[in-house]
């Protein structure tokens, strides 16, 4: 299976406007990656760690992070539920206590 590709656009922890992105989402091989129209933190690709994938009855369940992204010291958790019953995929960015008080969930949806 190769990856599937979602776009829409979001609003990160610590970036003050909105920005276009694509989650493209390899389940087969646990691979997670996120493509911005423009660089965030210095790059237009971040790569997702410690990825987990569990398949549910309606949707597949992804989590992972991302590090140092889009400023130093500050590690985000990614909660994807991609649906099995339409295009779409709902999402939650969770920053993790840091020294820089980042902090807020940030949640969109994104489209096949």
């Amino acid at each position: 299976m190769a990856s599937v590709a979602y776009t829409g656009s979001a609003y990160l922890p610590s970036v003050d406007d909105e920005v276009s992105l694509t989650a493209l989402i390899d389940e087969e091989h646990d691979i997670v990656s996120i493509e911005f129209d423009r660089e965030i933190g210095g790059s237009a690709s971040w790569q997702g760690t410690s990825v987990e994938i569990k398949q549910r009855l309606k949707y597949s369940e992804i989590t992972f992070r991302t590090t140092n992204l889009p400023v130093e010291t500050v590690d985000l958790v990614w909660k994807f539920n991609a649906s099995k019953l339409d295009n779409s995929l709902a999402a939650v960015i969770v920053p993790q206590p840091n020294k820089l008080r980042v902090s807020g969930e940030k949640g969109f949806i994104l489209n096949k």
